[in-house]
């Protein structure tokens, strides 16, 4: 019988938590639900049925950190709040934690986007980042000693990255499927607003090299992938950049 897990889910107050909180306790045996809020949605969360902890500061790392606190089970689930998991998704990943060398495994968190998923698919095959395949805390069952080991980081952009190194780096494995999709619920627009803000918050931004692309799309590219792709790439790269100049007039 599967034991009882903790579930961290930091919130900006997203119109899809509901999904989110409903998938997961249709597909999860938990103990305790981890709601990391900010103040103006305190009242709201507290419908759930759930710990509510109040966080303002903008540092995803810092939020899922306030939620690791309160952890009390062995493993705990880490779930973004417009990811909605799976019956199917929960049994691979319970197997796959039981693995000694196993520190974190998850599933693909698949967006609704038109022209985005095949590109992200396309990226993650051809090995992601770092060469390693993809990553996320967005759907993700997790061993809280080792997390907290390692410590999670406290950093407001990449910190699932950050964390998967640093767990690699103390022996342990973080296991990746493609073939096990949870629904993201994101559009091919919110993938934009989220490249702003990932510019804005300080996530790696190549600025010449975002420039260079958007001519690319528009010729070569042209020749490899539809042109619905190109466009939502240029779109993409002009998102990042404007969150990067927002970035740099806020540190004026």
């Amino acid at each position: 019988m599967t034991e009882k897990l903790d579930v961290v889910i930091p919130t900006k107050g997203e119109w899809t938590l509901p999904y989110c909180t409903r998938s997961a306790r249709q597909s999860i045996p938990i103990r305790n639900l981890i709601l990391v809020v900010p103040s103006f949605f305190k009242e709201e969360a507290e419908k759930y049925d759930a710990t509510v902890v109040v966080f303002d500061e903008k540092n995803v790392g810092k939020a899922r950190n306030e939620g690791l606190k309160l952890v009390k089970t062995p493993i705990y689930v880490s779930i973004d709040a417009d990811v909605q998991v799976t019956p199917e998704w929960f049994k691979w990943c319970w197997q796959t934690i039981q693995k000694p060398d196993v520190a974190a495994c998850q599933g693909y968190a698949k967006t609704q986007a038109k022209y985005y998923v095949p590109i992200q698919v396309e990226y993650i095959r051809r090995g992601g980042k770092y060469g390693e395949g993809f990553c996320c805390l967005g759907n993700t069952l997790l061993k809280t000693g080792i997390v907290r080991k390692v410590g999670m980081p406290l950093i407001p952009v990449e910190e699932d990255w950050e964390l998967r190194l640093r767990i690699e780096k103390a022996g342990y494995k973080w296991v990746s499927n493609l073939d096990i999709a949870c629904p993201h619920l994101k559009t091919d627009l919110d993938v934009w607003k989220h490249a702003v803000w990932w510019g804005k918050m300080g996530g790696g931004v190549d600025i010449a090299r975002s420039f260079a692309r958007i001519p690319y799309y528009l010729t070569f590219g042209m020749r490899s992938r539809p042109v619905g792709q190109n466009l939502f790439l240029i779109g993409q790269n002009l998102s990042l950049l404007y969150g990067r100049f927002l970035k740099i007039m806020r540190g004026r």
